[in-house]
């Protein structure tokens, strides 16, 4: 954990600088959303690791997102009915006697094609965007 703290920290220093406030494109908008349910879904997962990095990927997002949270909501909801409903995807272990493994990361990085998902990120997109149009603050 100290470790993951450090390295964020040095690279605060070193990263892009932020995008404008002001008249995002729909294409910012569009990788916004469907990055936030992808971050959404490690937030959900059981394993600690991919929970930490999928609830600080969703800080990150939230940090330079447009729009209230409540118009965000959606989506991570949307994501975590749909684990619900699908589970994590399975795959076969090495050689014919293995069992099958979980592939969270291959679920969620998958997660935003699912039709459930999909619409709640094409919803929050037209209701997020006169917020990245104008640069509206969360």
């Amino acid at each position: 954990m100290r470790q993951s703290l450090i390295f964020l920290v040095l690279l605060g220093g070193c990263g892009e600088q932020p995008m404008p406030a002001k008249a995002e494109t729909p294409a910012v908008l569009h990788e916004d959303v469907v990055a936030y349910a992808m971050a959404s879904c490690f937030a959900y997962q059981q394993n600690a690791y991919l929970k930490d990095q999928g609830e600080r990927w969703a800080g990150a997002i939230m940090q330079r997102a447009h729009g209230p949270a409540e118009k965000w909501t959606p989506v991570a909801d949307a994501v975590k009915a749909e684990l619900a409903r699908s589970g994590i995807a399975q795959g076969q272990g090495e050689g014919p006697q293995s069992p099958a493994i979980s592939l969270p990361v291959m679920t969620c990085g998958q997660i935003a094609n699912l039709a459930a998902v999909r619409r709640s990120i094409e919803t929050a997109s037209k209701a997020l965007a006169q917020d990245y149009r104008t640069g509206a603050s969360r």
